[in-house]
Order: structure tokens, then C-alpha cells, then sequence
């Protein structure tokens, strides 16, 4: 197959629906790390792991969340933040050893808050963001599952 920069039939943005934005409302949510990537924070000063949170259940289920948490940073007390709540992932995930490997985070469930953070500035729409991650526990009964916050 050969690539070329022409479509073989017009495409007219006039007449196409594009995507929805709209956000996932605030709440507790199973979910699961669907693709994970870690390497240098945009200045360059840090390292950051970046994680694709995929909802696995109710309303909002196939819904994706992003989440950026910070393990190296300049600031001493952004890469505290940034290690704890890595820490939480791993402990969700049920990861107990130490790893190099960020292919031992996927696709376990987990329970995630997820917010809504605002523009203070008022120059960017709204976003989903992950809270806080925690261990998601099953009933095992065939209920729905407490979530642990």
C-alpha cells in the first residue's frame, strides 16, 4: 500500500459531527491503566509518568481520563506529591516489588475519583482529572462493589 497526502474521496468538515467533549461528572469510578509512558517533563528538568485511565463500569464505561504524575522534579515537594501518588497506583495495582516496568500497572481494576479542575485563568475549557487512586475490592456476591472512598 502506497501512502500519499490525498484522500481518494473529498472530506467536508461542514457535513461531518465531530467529537464530544463533555466532561465525565465528578465521582468514584472502576477503571484501568490502559497505556502508560514515562520520560522528561517538558522543560526538560524532570521525569514524569503519564497514565491513560480507561472507566470500566457504569455511565461513563470506555471513557477515557488522563493522569501526569511527576517522579522527578526541582521542586522537593512536587516530587513528594508526585511519589506518593505513584505510590498509590502501585498499591492499586497490587504491586508490592520494586519495578522498572510500567507494563505491570495495565489493565488492573482499580477504583479512581475523578474531578473536574477548572481554568483559573478562564482561557481553558474545563478537564477531567484522577484525583486518587485506590485498591478496587469485588463484592464476589454479584453486587455492586463499595468503592473504598
Amino acid at each position: 500500500m502506497t501512502h500519499t497526502t490525498t484522500l481518494g474521496e473529498a472530506f467536508n468538515p461542514e457535513t461531518e459531527e465531530g467529537s464530544s467533549f463533555d466532561l465525565i461528572k465528578p465521582g468514584r469510578y472502576i477503571a484501568e491503566i490502559e497505556d502508560v509512558t514515562c520520560g522528561p517533563t517538558k522543560n526538560g528538568a524532570g521525569e514524569a509518568v503519564n497514565l491513560r485511565w480507561k472507566i470500566t463500569d457504569g455511565e461513563y464505561e470506555g471513557r477515557i481520563v488522563f493522569q501526569q504524575i511527576m517522579l522527578k522534579h526541582a521542586s522537593t515537594e512536587a516530587q513528594s506529591i508526585g511519589r506518593k501518588t505513584f505510590k498509590d497506583v502501585a498499591d492499586a495495582c497490587g504491586i508490592k516489588q520494586a519495578f522498572t516496568d510500567l507494563e505491570v500497572l495495565k489493565f488492573k481494576a482499580c477504583a479512581i475519583l475523578v474531578k473536574v479542575e477548572k481554568d483559573k485563568s478562564g482561557v481553558y475549557a474545563d478537564k477531567n482529572r484522577v484525583g486518587r487512586v485506590m485498591p478496587h475490592t469485588a463484592a464476589g456476591n454479584g453486587s455492586t462493589p463499595k468503592l473504598p472512598f
